[in-house]
């Protein structure tokens, strides 16, 4: 028999072994536990195939055959009922649960802000104190163990009624998102608290998640490795299992030399575990134990880990709850989750981009909300202490939105239409009728720009639900921004003192103003993407003045075209139009290059045509060019060997030598001529590289001349002509 044979063999053996004529079931079913009401309820557990099963509790009876070594007994729906009966569970065995309530469960989860046990938080001793609620049952399912296998259950975790002695070591937040439904709604509330602080959330997300994002598809391919019957899994396990065969002769070998043992083979991609931060890992080990659970809904307090991911962090939210409300069979499901505590995480605008992440899933996912807390953070402390009002935040997002008490004001502020009056700009609020400010000062923290796209602090004056904006800074606003910052602490709130969540708008900015001047045969273009030039990435993300490529998606390229205008400190202006044929059909692939975007083009492109104003750029049509667009760094290495490029200095044949977001190169080339028609490079620097023709002094592409100081206004137009 095969060393394969053997261990499936003994594991076989060693599973008949522990398996007991009892019946058993999860962890999770103890005395003081809460089901849910008004749902069909699911007891399941364990027993020797043909066993009969019944169920008791609160006057109903359920019996099952087990087959498989499983059973489940569903049982009708309840309405909830704070007095503790004795559930009843026998087979061969009786198992007996008293004290068991009817209620809601809610799940809590996430990293440590959702973990911030009671007892560390704000007046945490003085509320443990006062924490004797025999209706709030407690279950701390905190398993710091990852796996790449789905676990059956939770080990060692069972209920606890919620009382000083057992409330302190459980989440702050949870305990207080409970404790205002308990006392609003007079019924048991059931607390399910599943995190591990400093997980990122792509653990929490099943493997069927993933697939639902385009973005992340790649992540959903890997993951397919691990998920029998697939295509991948076939070539993983055989993949795995020969590399363990070759494993065990080597170590025999090795054991009967004296030696030492070789060292264990690595398992292929998506089988392979490294820690707990890799996707679906946490999920298997504290969600997938629950899914036959019938419950409420979940709150959610996650991000910090993820903080880097900015716009692309939606997508993640997306996954995760899609996963859920799919592997729990509950399309629907409730989920209400924390904004980010303002904290300091270097770049001032990385936070604020990922609060506008989060505030978009809200938006678009009607089941969903978000408690803004941008008024009591602590950017010193990652860990802010105040959980209660972050607790209470989630419940009135609970009562109003699942518990249909519509009368409350329960929504923060949130940015609904931008309006330019008079050299004025008005905002408009949803989720208030009255803004005012909480400390009675003016409102703080909304900025202004006009087409220099240099923001100003604004005067603001309120009125109803609308912030009238204005600064002589600025004599035509286009663009506003409120709270963009993770070093502040707002005042601004509604009437029910909720505070109002960071936003950024703009009106329609007029890019082809000096294209439609100086270059009239762009007449038949559209702008795709407006850059400017001067701050290229905000937050680390490209912050375009104009993203025009969902309604140019799918339509075919006929030409694509750049134009790079700069105005010097001294009014001087310069320019060029360039166009090409097309070398991609996506839109998409035409932006600023990006990780995420997976964008990457270093090649020759056809017909190249050429008009400027710079001296020592040559004008014309010319049979061919080059590109070179990357989100990473690059080397003066010419290994794509452009004809007449160096080795030795950053020109028109360089390499780019990672896909990461790094330095980043946005050139556009003459190779023929030696010439460099434009340039824009570090795109994540408060000074990038900008510039129009061979650059004068330094590499002859401008990189590391920070050369976008030199003007007081930098654009770049992406083009294209359709068909």
């Amino acid at each position: 028999m095969k060393w394969t044979g053997l261990l499936l063999a003994a594991a076989a053996f060693l599973c008949c072994g522990t398996v007991k004529a009892n019946v058993t079931m999860p962890d999770f079913f103890s005395g003081n536990m809460v089901l849910q009401r008004d749902a069909k309820v699911n007891l399941w557990g364990w027993a020797d195939d043909g066993e009969e099963i019944t169920v008791s509790f609160k006057g109903q009876t359920g019996r099952t055959t087990a087959k498989d070594g499983r059973w489940m007994v569903t049982l009708d729906p309840m309405k909830a009922d704070s007095k503790g009966d004795t559930l009843t569970v026998k087979g061969k065995n009786l198992l007996t649960f008293p004290n068991v309530v009817v209620g809601d469960i809610w799940i809590c989860s996430g990293q440590s802000n959702m973990e911030w046990t009671l007892a560390r938080a704000e007046n945490g001793p003085q509320e443990q104190k006062k924490a004797d609620h025999p209706a709030i049952r407690l279950f701390d399912g905190r398993l710091y163990r990852a796996s790449m296998k789905p676990q059956e259950n939770i080990p060692g975790k069972t209920w606890s009624v919620c009382a000083p002695n057992t409330v302190g070591s459980f989440s702050a937040v949870g305990y207080f998102f409970g404790r205002e439904l308990n006392q609003k709604l007079n019924i048991p509330i059931g607390l399910i608290s599943v995190n591990w602080g400093g997980t990122r959330i792509e653990p929490w997300t099943s493997t069927y998640g993933f697939s639902t994002q385009p973005s992340l598809k790649s992540t959903y391919n890997t993951l397919l490795a691990n998920v029998p019957g697939t295509p991948q899994s076939a070539a993983a396990y055989r993949k795995a299992i020969a590399d363990m065969e070759k494993w065990v002769e080597e170590a025999k070998k090795a054991e009967k030399a004296g030696e030492a043992l070789p060292d264990l083979p690595q398992m292929p991609a998506g089988l392979r575990y490294v820690n707990q931060q890799q996707p679906v890992v946490l999920f298997n080990t504290m969600i997938h134990p629950l899914l036959n659970l019938a419950f409420k809904g979940a709150i959610w307090y996650q991000g910090c880990a993820n903080v880097g991911d900015g716009a692309l962090y939606k997508d993640k939210m997306k996954a995760l709850v899609a996963s859920w409300r799919k592997e729990f069979n509950k399309p629907d499901m409730p989920f209400y989750f924390v904004q980010l505590a303002p904290y300091n995480y270097g770049n001032p605008h990385r936070l604020p981009v990922i609060w506008e992440a989060q505030q978009a899933f809200a938006d678009e996912d009607p089941n969903a909300a978000m408690a803004v807390i941008n008024d009591i953070g602590n950017f010193r402390d990652i860990h802010p202490r105040n959980k209660h009002d972050v607790g209470a935040r989630l419940a009135l997002l609970a009562l109003k939105h699942t518990y249909g008490q519509k009368e409350l004001v329960a929504d923060s502020p949130f940015f609904e239409n931008l309006k330019i009056e008079n050299g004025k700009a008005i905002v408009t609020f949803r989720n208030a009728k009255e803004l005012k400010t909480r400390d009675g000062k003016s409102a703080k923290y909304f900025e202004i720009a006009g087409l220099d796209c240099v923001y100003h602090p604004a005067d603001v004056e309120l009125k109803n639900n609308q912030a009238i904006l204005s600064s002589p800074k600025v004599s035509v606003p286009y663009m506003v921004r409120y709270a963009w910052n993770h070093n502040v602490t707002t005042n601004l709130v509604n009437e029910n003192n909720l505070p109002a969540g960071a936003f950024r708008a703009s009106v329609p900015i007029p890019v082809r103003t000096a294209l439609d001047r100086l270059a009239p045969e762009a007449k038949n273009m559209e702008v795709a993407y407006a850059i400017n030039a001067k701050q290229i990435c905000e937050g680390g993300l490209p912050a375009y003045r104009q993203d025009n490529s969902k309604s140019l998606a799918g339509k075919k390229i006929r030409s694509i075209g750049y134009f790079m205008h700069l105005i010097a400190k001294n009014g001087s202006e310069t320019y060029v139009f360039a166009t090409v044929d097309p070398f991609t059909q996506e839109i998409a692939k035409l932006a600023l290059p990006t990780a995420a975007g997976k964008i990457f083009f270093q090649q020759i492109v056809k017909n190249l045509y050429v008009k400027s104003n710079v001296p020592g750029l040559t004008s014309g049509k010319f049979e061919d060019g080059n590109i070179e667009f990357w989100s990473g760094n690059y080397t003066q290495k010419n290994t794509a060997k452009v004809p007449g490029a160096s080795d030795q200095v950053f020109d028109f044949g360089d390499t780019g030598t990672s896909l990461n977001d790094g330095y980043g190169s946005f050139q556009l080339h003459n190779y023929r001529l030696k010439q460099t028609v434009f340039a824009m490079n570090n795109f994540r620097s408060r000074t990038p590289d900008v510039g129009i023709g061979t650059s004068p002094k330094g590499h002859p592409d401008y990189t590391f001349t920070k050369s976008a100081a030199n003007y007081a206004s930098a654009t770049l137009l992406i083009l294209v002509e359709t068909e």
